[in-house]
């Protein structure tokens, strides 16, 4: 089977008070033209279907007119992540389901309609006499869970908890068919966007959580990647880029499926707008920056000892690629007083970090530069 796996809509999502519903509408003509032309069998949305967990009606008008276009052409999944609310995901399973889309806010999938067939967190997918096995893990908070019944046990850690409930949606898994695991997971050794602050305080998972499958499809972290070749687990990515730190390609996963395993092609979505990061020392320079830019949403890091007029910020603002301004500057009397603060380490720090890719110096390579400077005995 074709199997296309995406994540992270983000239906709704405001970039600096910018609407992005009609880049969104856009790409998610893509997807329904790519579902047509790879004559696929399924799509997959993997979680953070919407921005917010209370969308907007353009949001949910957006998200349910493509879902029954997709679901003339094959059915859909859609799970809920850590920006959905599970129960309004959930509110209309029973007329979606009719129309081939299986909405997954919980882990009740007994009632899956046609090609589907389910149980407790998994479906199966037929088509003739080839099968696809679903494991559908919805975003895995310890609230979302508990109220699903399936309380976290207190003497397991976070990763232990999830294991176990990913053990039971893999209940569904067959040796002889194709196995694959969906979720909204945070991964260890997954790249993110520096300004993805919203991860930064959900649990990094180990690998060793996941079942064996032919292949993890999850959503959470906003760049496409591969986080285990040998056991084939991907970020789709999201729909659009939705921070000015995130510079990635987004694509498609489109997965071919066998009872042998899956391979992986990637289509590259074409719609959404750039989102540019600019220095500017001047408000001329700063102008010439937005119209260079004019079909991309524009952020301007301005630095310059002369703050800019109410007419001119204005003037700025009135340019269709404005999105946002940042005063960068800093005065080198402000630089000098910084500087005398900074320890010896954290400048040698600095200078190791420039070499080594961001990394931080070693400790013990630390402390001997230290005790050098001191001019203890090394």
């Amino acid at each position: 089977m074709k199997i296309i796996h995406t994540s992270d809509w983000h239906l709704g999502k405001k970039t600096e008070g910018k609407s992005r519903l009609e880049e969104q509408r856009l790409a998610l003509d893509e997807l329904c033209e790519l579902a047509k032309s790879a004559k696929a069998d399924a799509v997959i949305a993997a979680g953070d279907i919407f921005d917010t967990v209370n969308p907007s009606a353009e949001a949910e008008e957006l998200f349910y007119s493509y879902c029954l276009k997709l679901s003339r052409t094959c059915p859909v999944i859609a799970v809920a992540g850590n920006h959905d609310n599970p129960e309004r995901l959930n509110a209309p399973r029973g007329i979606a389901g009719e129309c081939g889309v299986l909405l997954c806010g919980g882990m009740d999938d007994s009632r899956a309609k046609e090609p589907f067939c389910g149980g407790e967190g998994f479906v199966t997918l037929r088509k003739g006499t080839e099968r696809v096995n679903f494991a559908l893990l919805p975003y895995p908070s310890s609230a979302r869970m508990s109220a699903l019944g399936y309380v976290p046990d207190p003497e397991k850690s976070y990763a232990e908890n999830v294991r176990e409930w990913l053990a039971v949606c893999a209940r569904g898994f067959t040796a002889s068919d194709c196995n694959i695991t969906v979720s909204h997971l945070f991964m260890e050794k997954s790249e993110r966007a520096s300004d993805e602050a919203e991860l930064g305080t959900a649990a990094l998972l180990p690998l060793g959580v996941l079942p064996d499958a032919h292949y993890t499809a999850l959503g959470h972290v906003h760049k496409p990647q591969c986080v285990s070749k040998s056991r084939s687990v991907y970020y789709s990515g999201s729909l659009l880029r939705y921070s000015f730190d995130d510079t990635s390609e987004k694509f498609f996963n489109v997965l071919n499926t066998s009872a042998a395993g899956v391979k992986l092609e990637k289509v590259r979505i074409e719609s959404g707008k750039k989102l540019v990061t600019v220095q500017a020392e001047s408000f001329d320079e700063a102008m010439r920056a937005l119209k260079e830019n004019a079909d991309a949403y524009v952020r301007i890091l301005y630095n310059s000892p002369q703050p800019l007029s109410a007419g001119r910020y204005a003037e700025m603002r009135a340019e269709q690629s404005f999105a946002a301004f940042r005063s960068v500057y800093v005065s080198p009397e402000i630089k000098r007083a910084a500087r005398r603060l900074r320890s010896d380490g954290e400048y040698f720090s600095d200078y190791y970090k420039l070499g080594h890719d961001g990394e931080e110096p070693p400790r013990e390579l630390l402390e001997m530069f230290e005790k050098a400077m001191r001019g203890e005995e090394l």
